[in-house]
């Protein structure tokens, strides 16, 4: 069964061609990264760190995760 995030309905909204490539075909374009997505993949990053301890009962304190963030 396919499943559909809020990223592959804007996608197909905005153009039915560009879901195609991008879903269907799997068309790989190399886009090089802005500071932006450098930056959002650093905080995802931290992020993911933190809820997968805290699925395995481990709590992270603030200045751990900010070190974490900042060595990464």
């Amino acid at each position: 069964m396919t499943t559909y995030s809020h990223s592959k309905l804007g996608t197909f909204q905005q153009c039915k061609f560009k879901y195609k490539l991008q879903y269907v075909d799997k068309v790989k374009v190399d886009v090089p990264d802005t500071v932006e997505t450098f930056m959002g993949k650093k905080v995802h990053e931290t992020l993911e760190k933190l809820y997968k301890d805290l699925k395995y009962q481990k709590l992270n304190s603030k200045e751990k995760l900010i070190t974490f963030y900042l060595e990464n």
